[in-house]
């Protein structure tokens, strides 16, 4: 366990700094474009590629291979080998004439053929199937990168990995201080340079990944084909299909939440939403999901285990983990969320009246944190022991029902996206309760009682410190409100919580100290 404590603190080392800079990044978009259609347009056309990114590339296929990858590494080498490279090769096979059609199909279809309701209207829609024909070529190099980051984990690698967010976000920085002075300066204009940017940044990610492989042997020249019927390889993607339906709930319902804020609320909408989500995704990333990457090899390599008595320590360790690790983050960016928002976004196009709309839809949505990392956490464990259909029927009965509710809230009630953001929520608690009870038939898990129980003692303390700790006068500086309301409240949030489970005696604070001192 402090191996893959350890691993984890590496991944989130990395992480952070990649957080970091988007952080920067989405400031200067807010910025420079502000909370309007144009802006909204760009995020939806990037929602596309991501959601390719997150089901096939870091979601299904990765899930998929890496159980694949691990025990044929343990077996027979050349074999895993062979594994890894006919993968990448069906990956390209498949995606790159996909990718190649819808270029084209955004090309050449007329925007009159799509009247969608939406802010902007014809030159939106225009808009958006010109970035959408540039944007969705992202999706190859980008699950590329995914499966090769697959590899480099399962290897014990999972620095380098964890970097390759910089890239993409240097580039897309780059590319927004360089507009102007390379005599991009209407909106519309900005957001294609941008798009072209990041097609080319997804190329270098990739090269990022596979060079190491490459170099060290484990990545062969790809066959351009599919795998033959009976081969490992396609036994990865005959099992991809129901993991991708069960890793598809936060990304399908992100994707329904933006398309339905684009089309029945007013512009701003999309943007919203999409800072709600980076302020999500930012301890998400440091906390949930460096644990979930960290442990899903050591699950693999466990599920055959006799009465998997090994795996459900580890899978058990790594949840009251998660808890204690999401559960104050979520609290202390909802106490801080106005804060938070103002120091990171306001100025330039994004107004006081930005504010307050981003602050309620980010608190609604950061509310379920806990149990979106705890749901890919056991969505992983089940994907260990070959059992991906039960995620798979849960993620499509989810995701209806989150778009019915979405629909119903959206049409009895004048929440806007923050509706949006209350079923996301919902939907990630029903997914990681559902997900533990089900496990039951595969491992007999504990009870995290008392792992709840401490870090609920724990954030109620910090969230009680936490207003008391923001220093900056009303009229400060922004760098002044900055580190007096924001960064000494997280620092101080820190050392509160921790010094609570210190008196706690909290056996997931141990684990976490033996991984320093390892």
């Amino acid at each position: 366990m402090t191996r893959l404590l350890r691993a984890a603190g590496s991944i989130s080392a990395f992480t952070l700094l990649s957080r970091i800079l988007g952080l920067w990044r989405d400031r200067l978009m807010a910025q420079t474009l502000g909370p309007g259609w144009v802006q909204d347009t760009f995020l939806l056309a990037w929602a596309l590629p991501n959601v390719m990114r997150r089901l096939l590339g870091e979601g299904a296929l990765s899930a998929s291979l890496v159980p694949a990858y691990a025990k044929a590494r343990l077996t027979d080498p050349a074999a895993a080998r062979a594994l890894l490279s006919q993968v990448v090769g069906a990956v390209i096979t498949l995606l790159a004439p996909v990718c190649f059609v819808v270029a084209m199909a955004s090309l050449t279809v007329p925007a009159e053929w799509l009247p969608l309701p939406v802010a902007g209207g014809q030159p939106a829609v225009r808009l958006l199937l010109a970035l959408n024909a540039v944007l969705f070529a992202y999706s190859l190099p980008v699950c590329l990168t995914a499966v090769c980051s697959g590899a480099l984990n399962t290897l014990g690698s999972f620095a380098l990995p964890a970097a390759t967010p910089l890239i993409i976000n240097g580039v897309w920085i780059a590319a927004l201080l360089l507009a102007e002075p390379l005599g991009f300066v209407d909106e519309r204009d900005i957001v294609v340079f941008d798009a072209w940017c990041l097609s080319v940044g997804g190329f270098l990610q990739l090269l990022v990944v596979a060079l190491p492989l490459w170099l060290r042997g484990e990545l062969q020249w790809p066959p351009l084909r599919l795998p033959a019927r009976g081969t490992a390889a396609a036994g990865v993607f005959v099992t991809m299909a129901p993991t991708m339906l069960g890793m598809s709930l936060n990304q399908i319902s992100s994707l329904l939440d933006q398309g339905l804020a684009y089309c029945l609320i007013p512009q701003g909408a999309v943007t919203y939403i999409y800072l709600a989500n980076r302020l999500l995704q930012f301890p998400h990333a440091l906390t949930a999901m460096a644990v979930a990457v960290a442990v899903f090899p050591k699950l693999a390599e466990q599920a055959n285990d006799v009465g998997r008595a090994r795996m459900a320590e580890t899978l058990q360790m790594a949840a009251a983990t998660t808890i204690l690790v999401t559960l104050p983050a979520a609290a202390g960016l909802i106490v801080l969320g106005d804060d938070v928002v103002r120091c990171l976004f306001l100025g330039g196009r994004f107004t006081e009246a930005d504010v307050w709309p981003t602050v309620l839809t980010s608190g609604c949505l950061v509310a379920g944190l806990p149990f979106v990392g705890l749901a890919q956490l056991y969505a992983r464990a089940y994907y260990a022991v070959g059992d991906n259909a039960a995620p798979a029927r849960l993620a499509v009965k989810l995701v209806l029902a989150n778009a019915l509710a979405n629909v119903v809230l959206l049409m009895t009630t004048d929440l806007g996206t923050a509706a949006l953001a209350i079923t996301s929520s919902a939907s990630g608690l029903a997914n990681a309760l559902l997900l533990a009870y089900g496990f039951r038939r595969h491992a007999k898990l504990g009870s995290l009682r008392n792992a709840w129980l401490r870090s609920l003692v724990a954030t109620t303390v910090l969230c009680l410190v936490l207003p008391f700790t923001r220093v900056a006068p009303a009229d400060g500086s922004w760098l002044a409100k900055t580190l007096g309301n924001v960064a000494l409240p997280i620092g101080v949030g820190i050392a509160v919580y921790v010094l609570a489970h210190v008196l706690l005696r909290s056996p997931e604070l141990g684990a976490l100290r033996r991984r320093r001192r390892g």
